[in-house]
């Protein structure tokens, strides 16, 4: 049996902010991680490293907005007023930690994007912790917390040498969500969720929210997940081996998207792409036929949409007319060219008001040849439903109390996304939230 005064669970973005804020509140902490060390894990690795915060072009009301907004109004104002606030503070954490930066962000305004994306970034924060001698016990997998008196004490945990268990006097999950895990994303998603790409870590199962739910920790908005507009070729190159990521398909919105029956399902110019991204991927994969739909648009705008894909088949597919084009796409040439048709004649300014669903920004005619599509589906990146925690980490219980000694951070927990996403926003959810857990859980152990 090992001892120490914090466990934390899981060793990406969140987990390792978690064990710094700890260690540097003077806690002897540890941190368990069920991937091997020497495989990319924990989505921080997987991300673009894309890191949206506050800036002078950026204000807090803003960001905190586009939270609000994009969420349906169903964010928690208190948990996302918190996160914008100290977002620029996070950035800072990581320029102190050596995380490097780039200009080169979907939106340079909002956000900021790590020189070498999330791998660079999950080594640096990995090398920190190292650096503060806080130990990371990797191929070992907890199973179940310690509950005693009322109170975590704790973890059981399997490794290649056995069962045991890891006592500590409170613990930190930061294991990611469950989108890796077939079943609860069929049970909690619906069936369509057997359509879409993993985009994110093979290792989030989603052990942590089973564990707190077996200590009686209240879970919600599991209905919900972060996904993204995708090449479908992406599907074809991960099955053949290639490590997934999170790129997703940008500034598709001067195209139309239609399904396998050639009609428009979305509206495409809503948002920019950094804001519907997450949303379109989603009604693609669990909604429409086949979990696919196409990106159609012309020569004049074909150097504009960015699939953000370099595998096999890039494409675009192109063909001198639409009917044509259909035919490529095995869609019925008539229904594409009518729908082509009616989305050309509706354009005024920007906009197509009459058509339904509407275009409400960034309308382009279709008319000059080649004519082109790339065939999408939906990638799933990490899933919004999890553990409700309060403002300091602390998992709550089914009647939103406190467990004692139990805390969260990062992908495991909700309250923040739901129903959109804006693009940059979880590692700022995950480096905040994680320092706030770890401060908490070192308060709370300070006799």
């Amino acid at each position: 049996m090992e001892t120490c005064d914090i466990l934390v669970i899981g060793d990406g973005i969140a987990g390792c902010m978690a064990a710094l804020a700890a260690n540097a509140q003077g806690a002897n902490v540890l941190v368990i991680e069920k991937a091997p060390k020497d495989v990319p894990h924990s989505n921080t690795a997987f991300s673009g490293g894309s890191f949206r915060r506050t800036s002078q072009v950026y204000p807090a009301e803003k960001f905190y907005q586009d939270m609000i907004s994009l969420s349906g109004g169903r964010a928690d104002p208190e948990l996302t007023k918190i996160m914008v606030e100290k977002s620029r503070q996070a950035r800072d954490w990581l320029t102190a930690l050596g995380v490097p930066w780039t200009s080169k962000s979907r939106d340079p305004g909002a956000a900021d994007q790590v020189d070498g994306q999330g791998k660079a970034l999950a080594e640096i924060l990995r090398r920190a912790v190292a650096a503060r001698n806080i130990k990371i016990h990797h191929e070992t997998e907890a199973y179940g917390l310690i509950l005693e008196s009322e109170r975590i004490r704790g973890a059981r945990v399997k490794t290649a040498a056995g069962n045991s268990e890891i006592r500590s006097q409170a613990v930190i999950l930061a294991a990611g969500g469950f989108q890796a895990n077939p079943e609860m994303v069929t049970r909690y998603l619906g069936p369509g969720g057997n359509h879409l790409v993993l985009r994110g870590s093979p290792y989030n199962t989603g052990d942590g929210i089973r564990m707190a739910l077996e200590v009686g920790a209240k879970i919600d908005w599991m209905d919900d997940f972060h996904g993204g507009l995708i090449h479908y070729g992406y599907k074809q190159h991960l099955e053949e081996g290639a490590m997934a990521g999170m790129r997703s398909m940008k500034k598709y919105e001067v195209g139309i998207l239609v399904n396998q029956q050639g009609s428009r399902f979305v509206d495409e110019g809503e948002y920019p792409s950094d804001k519907t991204y997450a949303k379109f991927g989603k009604l693609v994969a669990l909604t429409q036929p086949g979990g696919v739909a196409y990106v159609i648009f012309d020569s004049a705008t074909k150097e504009t949409i960015n699939p953000d894909y370099t595998g096999p088949d890039r494409g675009p597919i192109e063909a001198g007319s639409i009917r044509e084009l259909a035919t490529k796409l095995e869609i019925d040439p008539g229904a594409l060219e009518h729908t082509v048709t009616a989305y050309n004649d509706s354009i005024q300014g920007e906009k197509c008001p009459s058509l339904r669903p509407p275009k409400t920004n960034f309308a382009c005619r279709i008319e000059e040849a080649p004519f082109c599509a790339y065939k999408v589906t939906g990638g799933l990146t990490f899933t919004f439903g999890g553990l409700w925690t309060n403002t300091k980490g602390q998992v709550l219980d089914s009647g939103r109390k406190p467990i004692p000694a139990l805390y969260a951070a990062g992908e495991i927990t909700t309250g923040i996304f739901y129903g959109n996403y804006a693009g940059g926003s979880s590692l700022p959810r995950c480096a905040v939230y994680g320092r706030i857990a770890g401060e908490s859980a070192a308060e709370y152990i300070r006799p």
